[in-house]
């Protein structure tokens, strides 16, 4: 792509944010759809529109002072092509979903043309599905279709038209079609935005460009890393798509989200801040990877904690501040404190998924760790073998990343398991690898004094322990549970 293709189409994006200070006044002059003040937004997509739309966006809107109607044109795992088949063979698959006053609709089985002539629509994007979307021979001739259809419908006048560029995958992704790009993050995303600007080049109607893909690749050189997708390729529910919510609103009406208070539950003020500064400087750059190593954490953690490290593990909450919860409603936890409640820069994340969570551990215990019963009680538990009620199937293991550790230290570990009212063996055993692999085991069956301890582990150079859970070798219960209460965590230099 040459310079001045890529400089006609900052220069686009450039004058649309200029132009947005102008739509409240002069158009609503001109205009009498817009007399309501409503910023009305449609994304023709698939559950990546999904991901950046209809969560957090109405929100942030709403703290900017800004009345929005959201609509999401959606059809799982679809593209251009497939949209523009849907259109000529009237299968009318798509689902309107609707953002409207704080309410979440979905109308499935719905025609493209009723979507869009639902609204007066101001703005609207189009976005390739995703292993497609730096694939720029997947484009044509149905992306010009779809624009041309569009225009012939759109009930407003004014509509402005634009693109939503997508994100490049995890670098451990592995989705089918991650290989069009080698499996390789960094050629994906530049192939994402190579063709971004080719679709704006060939199409002087689109006029803007929603940058998600440039913000979650900025996002990922600070301290939150890699953990910015929940299975490879969607957004992670909390952070990754507040990130690309915070994209959309300075996007559409020029106001940056750096400095807003709200925040989806779960997501501490640190990371909220970091997103949304990736978010303000992809828009300013939005084919541009930038480099925010001084937001939030260092990236490279040199935080010594000043006490214990103690993780509690299950659905439910301690009661024990000093305990951080670790509960599977997050897939990434970045508020972790230390015992003394002071900030460690350590983030948890689930990478392979346990069975479920219950209270069944042992209320009363003697082990060094001094848990409330609230914690040993409370645990996440998993099985290898058979069938087990209404559960998810079996998984031989379950496994947890610890991210951004102090690559200078060493971690001691230990571990708590227990299961109440067993007349079997339940063995658990905890893999570590850093540096090195260690591991240790312990009978979680009926267990209230017993812990595991794995000592001297230290972490990869890019500060990461990865914690695999699974039957230990001495494990007869039928189904072969497995279970992780408690750990807490003490550092070395």
């Amino acid at each position: 792509m040459s310079k001045f293709k890529i400089q006609k189409a900052l220069g686009l994006l450039l004058c649309f944010q200029f132009s947005i200070f102008n739509i409240q006044f002069a158009r609503a002059q001109v205009d009498s759809l817009q007399q309501d003040s409503i910023v009305r937004v449609l994304a023709i997509g698939n559950s990546f529109s999904q991901d950046a739309v209809e969560q957090y966006l109405w929100e942030l809107a709403q703290e900017a002072g800004v009345k929005m109607i959201i609509g999401n044109a959606y059809r799982g795992g679809q593209g251009f092509q497939s949209h523009w088949i849907d259109v000529t063979e009237a299968n009318n698959t798509f689902e309107y979903r609707k953002v409207q006053d704080g309410r979440r609709t979905n109308r499935p089985h719905s025609a493209l043309a009723d979507i869009i002539t639902d609204e007066p629509w101001q703005y609207i994007t189009f976005q390739q599905v995703s292993q497609e979307s730096g694939l720029t021979t997947t484009f044509e001739p149905y992306l010009s279709e779809l624009i041309g259809y569009t225009q012939s419908l759109q009930t407003n006048p004014n509509a402005i038209y634009g693109y939503h560029q997508t994100w490049a995958y995890s670098h451990d992704s592995t989705h089918g079609g991650f290989a069009n790009y080698g499996n390789r993050q960094e050629v994906m995303y530049d192939s994402i935005c190579q063709a971004v600007q080719y679709a704006t080049a060939m199409h002087p109607e689109l006029s803007f460009v929603v940058p998600s893909g440039t913000a979650i690749q900025n996002a990922r050189t600070t301290y939150l890393g890699d953990n910015m997708n929940r299975d490879g390729y969607h957004l992670d529910l909390k952070m990754g798509r507040y990130t690309a919510a915070c994209v959309w609103l300075e996007t559409i009406t020029g106001i940056s989200p750096v400095g807003f208070s709200y925040r989806p539950e779960g997501v501490d003020f640190v990371t909220a801040h970091t997103c949304q500064v990736a978010a303000h400087e992809a828009v300013a750059r939005p084919f541009e990877r930038t480099v925010l190593e001084g937001e939030g954490f260092p990236v490279v953690n040199d935080i010594v904690p000043t006490g214990l490290v103690k993780l509690n593990f299950g659905a439910d909450s301690t009661t024990d501040p000093a305990w951080n919860d670790i509960t599977p409603a997050l897939r990434t936890h970045t508020s972790i404190i230390d015992s003394n409640m002071n900030p460690t820069g350590i983030l948890v994340t689930f990478t392979g998924d346990f069975g479920g969570s219950n209270k069944g551990g042992a209320a009363y215990t003697t082990t060094k760790m001094l848990m409330p019963a609230d914690v040993s009680q409370s645990s996440l538990w998993g099985y290898a073998a058979g069938k087990f009620g209404g559960a998810a199937g079996p998984r031989q293991s379950a496994t947890l990343r610890l991210s951004h550790l102090n690559p200078e230290l060493t971690y001691d570990f230990t571990f708590f398991s227990s299961r109440d009212n067993c007349q079997d063996f339940r063995q658990t055993s905890f893999i570590l690898q850093g540096e090195e692999t260690k591991a240790a085991a312990i009978q979680s069956a009926n267990n209230f004094k017993d812990t595991a301890v794995i000592k001297g582990v230290r972490p990869t150079a890019d500060g990461q322990v990865t914690l695999t859970v699974m039957p230990g070798s001495y494990n007869n219960s039928p189904n072969l549970f497995y279970y992780l209460n408690a750990v807490t965590i003490k550092s070395k230099k």
